[in-house]
């Protein structure tokens, strides 16, 4: 009993190197259906995945963020695409501008035998991402009743889903698939390890929920950690926590799961613990929709100003070249009315010497006489004066 115990712990350790944690951002779905179109799921850069919740929070695993280079105040840098896409080459990325992650957060080590504490992470984009699926986060007592009723429990991953993809992740065209399992309280847990008493190491302490599976409804692969666990009711998804640690997985093959080890398990802390983070990160894009409406109301207010002064310029223009243009009509017309009278002028003129030269021209000379006095006579038919004689 004793080899049999300390082979199992052994082969558990190897397995959990890999399978336990995940710990590169872990664990596509293996065995699991494809989940193109899912409205949630949202591969985040690099290999790992996250749960759209709102507009533009995203809910995911604490130790999944390490390519985000996260600052002490929570700013960081990355992108995620939008939720469902299986092609995502060339398709537009959202930029990842906060982070909000536990203090409490504790990564896990298996080689140091350190548990995983609170790996849970909110992150915010930049831009809006539409919804299509109303997010509610699972409080405690329907987390109890969606297990007491062993309610269907979901999640889609963007991992590995098959062992060939570690050398040809091809990440950019990896499609979402859907795994499903059932959810177990605390107290469940520590009756399924009771059961498989093998599996559950030493130095797990803490207990927390669980999702138990198997390799018929999908295990979780690396590449998964980070995508949400939820049960979908009435067209609403409760959201339950991330997919984050885990035990008694293949791993895409690279071990086999064994006979006796009660299936593919997903330890998990709930979200309703962390609801003042998700509220943190609420009031921050909150703070940030004041922002952008303040500069998109400043951007509009420039713009209206722009326009109106735009529009007085040319109203003015408009003014001064009517103007311009009367002043030139009138002085044009006054041009013309002073060139109309001086050609009238001249041609009167010109008429009037042309009737005096005419005039001229039909004029003759005579001289009359009266005794010693002569006198000449020129005219048209001229005569000589009263007491003359034509000479």
């Amino acid at each position: 009993m004793w080899r049999v115990s300390r082979i199992f712990k052994v082969l558990w350790i190897c397995i959990s190197l890999v399978t336990l944690h995940l710990s590169v951002p872990s664990s596509a779905v293996e065995f699991g259906q494809d989940a193109t179109g899912d409205p949630n799921a949202v591969h985040i850069q690099g290999n790992t995945s996250g749960f759209l919740y709102s507009e533009r929070i995203i809910l995911t695993a604490a130790h999944a963020l390490n390519q985000l280079r996260i600052q002490p105040n929570g700013d960081t840098d990355g992108f995620v695409y939008a939720p469902g896409l299986a092609d995502k080459t060339n398709k537009k990325r959202y930029r990842i501008i906060k982070a909000f992650i536990p203090k409490t957060f504790i990564d896990q080590n298996p080689s140091n035998k350190i548990q995983a504490i609170d790996d849970f992470a909110v992150i915010v984009i930049d831009e809006d991402m539409p919804m299509k699926m109303q997010v509610r986060v699972a409080t405690e007592e329907q987390m109890n009743y969606f297990a007491d009723k062993k309610m269907q429990v979901q999640f889609v991953g963007y991992g590995l889903q098959n062992n060939a993809q570690r050398t040809n992740s091809q990440l950019e065209k990896r499609s979402p698939h859907r795994a499903i399992g059932s959810l177990l309280t605390p107290s469940m847990m520590i009756n399924h390890y009771r059961k498989y008493e093998t599996q559950k190491p030493t130095w797990w302490e803490k207990v927390e929920y669980g999702v138990l599976g198997s390799e018929n409804s999908g295990s979780p692969c690396n590449g998964d950690s980070g995508s949400g666990l939820f049960v979908e009711e009435n067209s609403t998804r409760y959201y339950l926590g991330s997919v984050a640690n885990g035990l008694s997985m293949s791993n895409c093959g690279m071990y086999p799961l064994g006979s006796n080890n009660g299936g593919p398990m997903n330890w998990f802390p709930p979200a309703f613990k962390f609801m003042n983070l998700i509220e943190n990160a609420e009031s921050f894009v909150k703070e940030e929709k004041q922002k952008e409406f303040a500069k998109a109301e400043e951007v509009r207010l420039a713009a209206e100003l722009k326009a109106k002064q735009e529009a007085e310029a040319k109203a003015k223009a408009e003014e001064e070249a009517k103007a311009k243009a009367e002043e030139e009509a009138k002085a044009k017309a006054e041009e013309e009315a002073k060139a109309k009278l001086e050609a009238e002028s001249r041609a009167k003129a010109e008429a009037e010497a042309k009737a005096k030269l005419e005039a001229l021209k039909k004029k003759s000379t005579i001289t009359c006489v009266k005794g010693k006095l002569t006198k000449k006579v020129n005219a048209v038919n001229p005569k000589c004066p009263k007491g003359f004689k034509k000479k």
